[in-house]
């Protein structure tokens, strides 16, 4: 749920949902108007301030001022499909579809598109959330990510990007079921290569000297597997200059192969 106006309306409803029988508020940030509650039944509800985003630099993280209006907070979205919404009446009845970039269209077409241009110089780990829900949806990605990417490499966001971010955006697509699907859209879009130039290259000879082979895994994903299967086509000095690019924990390099210092 959006609220329009300030930081402190998320926090007043916050309280006020959170002292009725069977909810309970599990998070409040209040520096970025924000909360999440439990209701009956495991029911969960996120609470967030409308607010525009401004970026200073490639890949900074965003000045947020709060009290935008809808349409302004919708035209900050990473993606269209995330772009939509409806008033809620005091009543709890739904008002007409807010749709200002085409999203419920890209939902019937199964497309995850970007808002603008500039969408991912301004948080290039969009380019890797995009893959991500891609994948989760089985949705195509719309062709606009492309140009998009390459404004973004011209203009250095990946090189500005820092390495917990750049590898918490790899470890959320590696999160999600389809390790194949996720790992051949990391190839496709060449974002490997944004940390270790020719990564890409090598993860493809090798995957297409194995044959193509998929993995099936039962149970939850085992995101270390998943990340010594990525490191396994590098050398030595490759996987430490991956492993300091993106600020592998000491647990993850062990775990990985990595060489430690």
């Amino acid at each position: 749920m959006a609220l329009e106006g300030t930081a402190g309306k998320v926090a007043e409803l916050a309280a006020r949902l959170a002292s009725r029988p069977a909810w309970s508020l599990r998070a409040s940030h209040a520096r970025f108007g924000t909360a999440t509650l439990a209701g009956p039944g495991g029911f969960r509800v996120d609470l967030a301030a409308t607010r525009t985003e401004s970026y200073p630099r490639p890949a900074a993280l965003p000045v947020v001022v709060s009290g935008a209006r809808i349409a302004e907070d919708l035209g900050r979205r990473d993606f269209t499909i995330h772009a939509i919404a409806r008033r809620i009446a005091p009543d709890g009845s739904l008002g007409p579809l807010l749709d200002p970039f085409g999203g419920k269209d890209d939902v019937l077409r199964s497309l995850v598109r970007l808002l603008h241009a500039r969408s991912l110089v301004d948080d290039p780990t969009r380019a890797l959330r995009a893959v991500r829900y891609a994948v989760r949806l089985r949705f195509a990605v719309d062709r606009s990510l492309r140009p998009a990417l390459a404004l973004a490499r011209r203009e250095g966001a990946f090189r500005s990007l820092s390495g917990d971010r750049f590898r918490r955006a790899i470890d959320e697509v590696l999160g999600e079921d389809d390790f194949d699907k996720a790992r051949e859209l990391l190839l496709t879009f060449r974002l490997l290569d944004e940390v270790c130039s020719g990564w890409g290259e090598g993860l493809q000879r090798e995957n297409s000297s194995k044959g193509g082979d998929r993995h099936a895994e039962a149970g939850a994903p085992d995101l270390t597997r998943r990340w010594a299967s990525l490191l396994s086509s590098l050398s030595p000095s490759q996987k430490l200059a991956v492993a300091e690019r993106l600020k592998f924990s000491r647990e993850l390099r062990r775990a990985t192969g990595v060489p430690l210092r």
